[in-house]
């Protein structure tokens, strides 16, 4: 590097990739042991946070209990904005399967990590239609 060059922090002036807010987190409350498996929410944990739709796609962290789920994602279906609960499927679009999992003991977040694909598109992918 030449004198007088500096890097230019980028990420510190970056608020999230694509347009997301940092922290869209969600707090799970509970998730069943069924075909497809329908996890409850409680709260975000950011105010500023994108609300959770049908075709998200989100990844799961710090479930006790179910623990196979974290550091796992799945596209969301047949949300209900009323109970806040939300059917799992895999991004081909099958029912995620959790009657064989550990059951569900307490705590987990989701992480929105996609917005809903255009029609005709896969889900997981970044999309911002800001």
């Amino acid at each position: 590097m030449g004198e007088g060059f500096r890097l230019f922090p980028f990420w510190r002036h970056m608020t999230a990739l694509v347009g997301f807010p940092l922290g869209t987190i969600y707090n799970i409350t509970g998730i069943t042991q069924s075909v497809p498996g329908t996890v409850t929410l409680s709260t975000v944990a950011d105010p500023n946070s994108f609300a959770v739709a049908t075709g998200m796609t989100v990844t799961f962290s710090n479930i006790r209990g179910m623990i196979q789920l974290n550091d796992t994602r799945c596209v969301v279906g047949n949300f209900n904005s009323d109970t806040q609960t939300f059917d799992m499927f895999t991004m081909q679009g099958f029912p995620i399967d959790t009657r064989n999992l550990t059951p569900y003991i307490s705590g987990g977040q989701i992480n929105i990590i996609s917005y809903n694909p255009p029609p005709g598109q896969p889900p997981g992918l970044m999309y911002n239609n800001q």
